[in-house]
């Protein structure tokens, strides 16, 4: 008989699953207010503000994929990727105060290169934290349901976190008279709410799927190997393109709301219906992955995300608030299923990995995905700061209202209101045209993981058989690799 599967307990899935509060609620913070947050508080020109981004980019292409040698070539009493949790817990801390203190200078320079290496900083303690929790997402456990189910609470409570982190910080910024000493209050506030989780999962989570393989050399071909395996292509292409579609909405719907609709003051509302929705879908969206296949999911799902977009192309400010909530609810109902099935496919691509390499280098994969997610990010931010900046955004100003000094939306250019337009409308339905072609191309069925799952068991010893003949398994190869 092979040896009995430890379950995964309920207390160790939710101490896992709170990892993800940093990562779907910190990247959400950056992706809505961290561009406005330079142009409008720090003031720097929206093409500088976008360069801190995109720079730090560069280097994340050299250290995420680096990380994720890292972590798998790690040998230590607590695993591979627990103990970067640790590193992660006073690094989480630290960093976020520093990318959120809107220091004052004259000079535009100075304050270009502070930001610029506060969110270098940031973006290497995501590094740190984050491709280890990634690649431990595929070794929590070895069941295929089992592991779907972790993957699915984790995204719940991504999705929990990024619905607190649309609504609080601007909330937290409101309570303070002066607007600077609200960005440091919630970069304190945020900056403890990310950090603890991983705290608890360095005390309480435990590594299950193990690798004994000799450590690899750090060389630019290890790199690049998980993109050898064609499922791991396929599962990019959904990931980074449905993600750069969402970022891109994210980074102009701030002010898409402030200047076209002229809501400045329901945006956090607005953001909030669109998430509870997400939040809401998570569990009927894994549900659906079960019964009909995951690429189908992300298909259906684009559908109603691209409903969304052309209705929020012909919302006009004098309509209702009623539209615009209906709206984000189609939106959340939309991009809940396209954001949800990457992770859940990622345990079973790296699979094919193990497939393909001989060896569970999870990590590798992790490093690529992680950078792809901040890749997504950096273009999204990017591309609207640039338009915006070509199109020529009127920066806010400051007046004093009632004896308070505070910062007034300046009257933007007919140019600027016709680029807003075409950002939130035109370019993502082309990424989310790419996006559904790529999920049709996608070939893990959930019969076709388990076959590979209960190989690979087999092969380590831990089955009496193995559920495909060896013709059978070389014929999955040839699809999958």
């Amino acid at each position: 008989m092979g040896k009995l599967r430890e379950k995964v307990s309920k207390g160790e899935i939710f101490a896992f699953a709170s990892g993800d509060f940093f990562g779907g609620g910190s990247q959400l913070i950056i992706s809505f207010y961290y561009l406005i947050f330079l142009t409008d508080i720090v003031k720097i020109r929206p093409a500088l503000a976008g360069f801190i981004i995109l720079f730090s980019k560069i280097w994340d292409a050299i250290s995420d994929p680096l990380m994720g040698l890292i972590t798998d070539n790690t040998k230590s009493k607590w695993g591979r990727r627990k103990p970067y949790f640790l590193v992660g817990f006073f690094g989480i801390l630290a960093a976020y105060f520093l990318l959120w203190l809107p220091i004052s200078n004259d000079s535009e320079i100075v304050k270009f290169l502070y930001m610029l290496f506060a969110y270098t900083l940031y973006s290497t303690v995501s590094t740190i934290v984050m491709v280890p929790y990634s690649a431990m997402s595929s070794e929590i456990s070895a069941d295929y349901k089992e592991r779907n189910t972790i993957n699915g609470t984790r995204l719940v409570f991504s999705q929990i976190s990024s619905l607190i982190c649309a609504v609080l910080p601007m909330e937290i910024v409101k309570m303070f008279s002066e607007v600077r000493t609200g960005y440091i209050a919630m970069a304190v506030a945020f900056g403890c709410f990310f950090a603890i989780p991983f705290l608890l999962m360095f005390l309480f989570t435990k590594e299950r799927v193990v690798d004994v393989s000799e450590k690899r050399k750090f060389n630019l071909k290890v790199f690049l190997e998980p993109f050898k395996v064609k499922s791991f292509r396929i599962l990019i292409s959904i990931y980074l393109f449905a993600f750069l579609a969402m970022d891109i909405v994210s980074t102009v719907f701030a002010y898409y709301m402030n200047y076209y609709l002229k809501r400045p003051g329901e945006l956090n509302y607005v953001l909030g219906a669109m998430l509870i929705t997400q939040v809401l879908m998570v569990p009927v969206v894994v549900n659906l992955a079960n019964k009909i296949g995951k690429a189908k999911v992300v298909m259906y799902s684009i559908f109603v995300w691209a409903a969304a977009v052309i209705l929020l192309s012909i919302l006009q400010p004098s309509w209702g608030s009623m539209f615009i909530y209906i709206n984000a609810v189609i939106m959340g109902l939309g991009i809940a299923g396209c954001v949800v099935m990457p992770w859940l496919m990622f345990p079973d691509v790296t699979d094919v990995g193990e497939l393909a390499f001989g060896r569970h280098n999870a990590g590798s994969f992790s490093g690529i995905m992680t950078f792809m997610r901040k890749f997504s990010s950096a273009v999204g931010i990017f591309i609207v700061s640039s338009l915006l900046d070509i199109a020529g955004y009127v920066k806010p100003y400051e007046a004093v209202i009632d004896g308070v000094t505070k910062e007034v939306l300046a009257q933007q250019p007919q140019s600027v209101l016709t680029t807003l337009k075409i950002v939130v409308v035109i370019i993502p339905l082309i990424l989310l045209t790419v996006t559904f072609f790529a999920a049709t191309k996608y070939p893990l069925s959930q019969s076709i993981v388990k076959k590979i799952s209960g190989y690979l068991e087999f092969k380590k010893g831990k089955a009496d058989e193995s559920p495909v003949t060896e013709e059978e398994m070389e014929a999955i190869k040839k699809e999958l690799i």
